[in-house]
């Protein structure tokens, strides 16, 4: 039996000989907290009693297993980690502090109950429990009528009846968080049962038939009186790349199977065609606001996980027209999300998609979208650019904001850090010397994206 071990310095690895997918074997060599080490992270065993050059089919089933296992964690940047890992290693108290806090916070994690949409206590229109269902955030009884029907929309206004049991919106972002905690306290501890909790996890909403979400978005953000669903909730889904890590990570660990790996895998494939070609997933791609944008970041994700990587180029290639040059004004504005009541929450949340979509771009393809400038003169600089007078006190912010404490506090404790997490994500320079937002890290925003602070 002939034993090849390839290593991957976190990037595409290349096989020199090909062999049958079930031979293969893929390990990621996880180094505790606190143990550094020169040698790349991930590294991947074929096992093959026969790699002879003859074997055409095997080779083809080996190229798909590859991009199963070698492909690099898309949604984390694992150089970053690793400086975070080395900070780790030599005592930084900022690092330490940040990594013992997401332990803590896995090992909470861990006595957790799972709670999938199936516990949802009111059913959507469609009668399916397994469909996500939500109510419209800022829509409310209309006080008027006697029955409140039809609820009337109040911008900016959660209504937090979403928060409860009766729909599935506090359920998803749970899951997200939970996730993205057990993820990271697996990758920098070692220790396998935090990644083994985030896969039952998994299992439980995506896979289990008694307990899994449907892949669609057709009930979220109903409107009583009006409408079962509607499109706008697709956004609540941007964070699926969580669930992807989580997945990423168990296959490079060899912990997950054969059938999570095709049941998965048909999930989020089924997912994407729900996206591209349902009603609502077209009309969201044609909002102009910031749901479009998190929506191309969704989508960018997945064409990337599924190995569709052209359709991830051209989709970039739109973006340069589609978001950039008609959602950013000459001088950087996005009238868009100015025109809100919580004017800095979403000139905030439109500015991270794009950064993040910027980041995949970079990392995956050949399309640059930070140095690009439409016709107009726009571009995700500019966005950035439009904004720093106000960190500095240069300009007051003259749009609503009716959240937060106002304008100046939602600058400082949500814009400024936004754009910190930018900087060191693409690695521009964006902010004027002594300008940051590092104060307001959360711990996993400390290991995810390693602030100098030097």
């Amino acid at each position: 039996m002939k034993k090849i071990i390839l290593i991957c310095l976190v990037c595409w690895c290349t096989v020199a000989q090909a062999v049958d997918v079930k031979d293969l074997k893929c390990e990621l060599n996880i180094m505790p907290a606190g143990i550094t080490t020169a040698e790349p992270c991930f590294s991947w065993t074929f096992v093959s009693d026969d790699v002879s050059p003859e074997h055409g089919s095997s080779r083809m089933m080996a190229s798909e297993a590859v991009r199963m296992t070698c492909q690099k964690l898309i949604y984390l940047n694992v150089e970053r980690l690793e400086l975070a890992r080395q900070k780790i290693g030599v005592g930084d108290s900022l690092y330490t502090k940040a990594y013992e806090s997401i332990i803590v916070l896995a090992n909470n994690e861990l006595k957790k109950k799972i709670d999938p949409v199936t516990n949802k206590t009111v059913l959507p229109a469609s009668g399916d429990i397994h469909d996500y269902y939500t109510l419209g955030s800022y829509y409310w009884p209309d006080s008027s009528k006697e029955d409140g029907l039809p609820w009337i929309y109040k911008d900016g206004e959660f209504n937090p009846i979403n928060q409860g049991p009766e729909t599935d919106w506090t359920r998803l972002k749970e899951l997200f968080s939970s996730l993205n905690t057990l993820n990271l306290a697996y990758y920098f501890s070692g220790d396998e049962k935090y990644i083994l909790k985030a896969r039952k996890i998994v299992r439980v909403w995506f896979i289990d038939e008694n307990t899994k979400v449907n892949p669609n978005v057709d009930y979220g953000k109903a409107i009583p009186g009006k409408v079962s669903g509607t499109n706008f909730a697709i956004i609540d889904w941007t964070d699926l790349g969580k669930v992807i890590t989580t997945i990423q990570l168990l296959e490079k660990s060899n912990l997950w199977s054969a059938n999570d790996s095709i049941v998965m895998e048909k999930w989020l494939n089924d997912y994407y065609k729900w996206l591209t070609e349902s009603e609502f997933g077209i009309l969201e791609s044609t909002r102009s606001n910031n749901h479009a944008t998190n929506y191309d970041y969704q989508l960018i994700g997945l064409m990337i996980y599924l190995g569709k990587l052209e359709e991830a180029e051209a989709k970039l290639e739109e973006v340069k027209l589609t978001r950039i040059a008609t959602q950013i004004d000459q001088d950087g504005g996005q009238p868009h999300e100015l025109a809100r009541t919580k004017s800095v929450n979403y000139t905030v949340n439109n500015l991270w998609a794009l950064a993040r979509i910027a980041d995949l771009g970079r990392r995956f393809t050949r399309v640059d979208l930070w140095d690009y400038q439409s016709e107009n003169g726009a571009s995700i600089k500019k966005a950035f650019d439009f904004v720093i007078p106000y960190f500095k006190g240069e300009a007051n912010w003259k749009w609503k904001q009716i959240t937060g404490g106002g304008a100046k506090k939602q600058l400082v404790n949500l814009a400024l850090p936004m754009v910190s997490k930018s900087e060191l994500m693409l690695e521009e320079k964006i902010l004027p010397d002594g300008l940051n937002g590092y104060d307001k890290f959360k711990p996993y925003d400390v290991l995810i994206y390693a602030p100098d602070n030097d």
